[in-house]
């Protein structure tokens, strides 16, 4: 809706608000330009947070490839043979997950080796470094979601990977021999995405809603209004202020401890906090950060053989992960809903396993042997897998697990989330070199398997969020939670429709409000949360 007022106007009557309906549609483009301009203050705060996804994703995907290369494995004694090396492959990803110091642990890893083929100091330095990713992962999604437009940190999380991969690539194929150099630069090139997200953080303001929750309301109502890009007198700005602390009356301050007795405490917290904990559980059984870490050798096992072959397929890998899911959360998110995202994204990625698995225990392939056209699709089956990821259960559970998330337990919430994620994110990166080389074709059917399960979960327990206002989510966890969730699914019978329509009609009752007293009114109003 778009209405404007100014004392005096005569070509504006005070009492009439223009409504959308009588306007000509504006194209997606001028909408998409509109948004861009109105939500300005809110993108940079967004992209300088992801930097934090970015450099989670640079250092998931860095390590899978520098595995790979003949220089590395020198610098440290490894064996491809040995039953060590497949340990070591095991641990040196898995320490990412014991997750303080991102760029200490960076600068660790890049002069580790040097003058030894001990491997502790590459361990500590990626222990070091994976504690700063960690706590970035589970501050990020909070302060993004608390702070809106979580458009664009799936973005960023893919935007590192893809880079990973192809600094991977390119220092393989352009760095001669088996110096050194090929792993270490890569290495200290993951410097720069926590280096961004220092310096931009000196710009940005607390969470209205943190601010909210520690009692500062003075502080939140001017962070709430930089984010908007409104005046703090403005009615939108009022009616989501006082929302939020109506959402947060009597429970400001709350302590760990008594966040996690709310919790249990009456069927609806429960539902809503375990719900972002089981999804992430579900993400990493998609078997993502199998091809994540292990991209190289899983093509391999389809019949790419050659690092350099291996890597650039990767990176391949890197390239449609960033745009799928780019595209994703710019039209699916908000267009087709967060649930059936994970519907679809579910079924595709099971198909594509299943695929993958089926073909390798019917078809394994022989060494020197040329790719014939199952083994080809079955490399076409990987990137597909990626695509229906990417759409669905890459990005949908960290906006569920804002979005649904209690902001009286937000923390307690996404730090169950998170430490979920890496828990089984540790527990995948440990048993996929075993699986690979023990089950075979089995790895990929125990993920096709998990899919589908995953899959029923979502038509059954997930509710849709989309168009349903941050401070008004709760109500999609009382009364008959399962049945209310299975309605969701047919998007004629979505609650969320009955709660957007009450959104916009106590928004055109504060519009008419401020138009009635005077006030100069300039609203651009986008379908979905405001």
């Amino acid at each position: 809706m778009s209405a404007s007022h100014t004392p005096g106007s005569s070509s504006v009557n005070s009492h009439n608000i223009i409504e959308t309906s009588t306007l000509p549609k504006p194209s997606r483009y001028r909408q998409f330009i509109d948004d861009l301009s109105i939500n300005r203050n809110a993108y940079f705060l967004t992209v300088v947070a992801s930097f934090g996804g970015m450099f989670f994703g640079w250092d998931t995907g860095l390590i899978g490839g520098i595995l790979t290369m003949s220089s590395f494995k020198d610098s440290f004694g490894l064996n491809d043979g040995s039953s060590n090396y497949a340990n070591v492959s095991g641990n040196i990803v898995s320490v990412l997950q014991a997750d303080s110091i991102f760029l200490v642990g960076s600068i660790i890893q890049t002069t580790s080796g040097i003058e030894t083929t001990s491997l502790g100091q590459l361990y500590a330095g990626r222990f070091i470094g994976g504690f700063g990713v960690g706590l970035v992962s589970a501050v990020v999604p909070t302060y993004i979601g608390e702070n809106d437009s979580k458009e664009i940190r799936g973005r960023c999380v893919g935007t590192g990977i893809m880079l990973a991969y192809f600094i991977n690539f390119g220092m393989n194929k352009n760095v001669a021999g088996n110096n050194p150099l090929k792993w270490r630069i890569p290495f200290a090139l993951q410097m720069l995405p926590g280096i961004f997200l220092g310096l931009g953080l000196f710009f940005q303001n607390e969470s209205p809603r943190w601010l909210v929750e520690k009692d500062q309301h003075e502080k939140a109502l001017h962070a709430l209004s930089r984010i908007r890009r409104r005046s703090p007198t403005d009615p939108l700005i009022q009616r989501e202020f006082n929302e939020i602390i109506a959402d947060f009356h009597g429970k400001e301050k709350l302590t760990l401890l008594r966040q996690m007795k709310l919790t249990i405490s009456n069927k609806s917290s429960f539902y809503a906090v375990s719900l972002s904990a089981i999804l992430m559980f579900w993400q990493q059984w998609t078997g993502t950060n199998s091809i994540n870490y292990y991209s190289p050798q899983i093509f391999e096992t389809v019949g790419l053989k050659g690092t350099s072959a291996g890597l650039f397929a990767t990176g391949i890998y890197g390239v449609v992960k960033v745009f799928i899911t780019a595209l994703g959360l710019m039209f699916a998110t908000e267009q087709v809903g967060r649930k059936w995202c994970l519907m679809v994204g579910g079924l595709g990625q099971a198909f594509a396993m299943f695929y993958i698995g089926i073909n390798q225990a019917v078809n394994p392939p022989v060494d020197g042997a040329p790719l014939d056209g199952n083994s080809n699709f079955a490399i076409v089956c990987v990137y597909l897998f990626v695509v229906f990821y990417s759409f669905g259960w890459g990005p949908i559970p960290f906006v569920l697990s804002s979005e649904c998330s209690p902001n009286h337990l937000r923390s307690f919430s996404m730090a169950l989330a998170i430490a979920v994620q890496w828990l089984f994110n540790f527990v995948i990166s440990k048993i996929t070199p075993f699986m690979l080389s023990g089950i075979t074709y089995g790895t990929f059917l125990l993920f096709g398997g998990c899919c589908i399960l995953m899959t029923i979960y979502a038509v059954i327990c997930v509710p849709e969020t989309k168009n349903v206002p941050l401070e008004r989510i709760n109500t999609l966890f009382e009364g008959e939670i399962i049945k209310g969730a299975c309605k969701d699914t047919i998007p004629r019978l979505r609650r969320s429709n009955m709660l957007r329509e009450m959104r916009r009609d106590g928004e055109d009752d504060d519009l008419r409000k401020g138009d009635d007293n005077g006030m100069s009114v300039h609203v651009e109003r986008v379908d979905g949360r405001v």
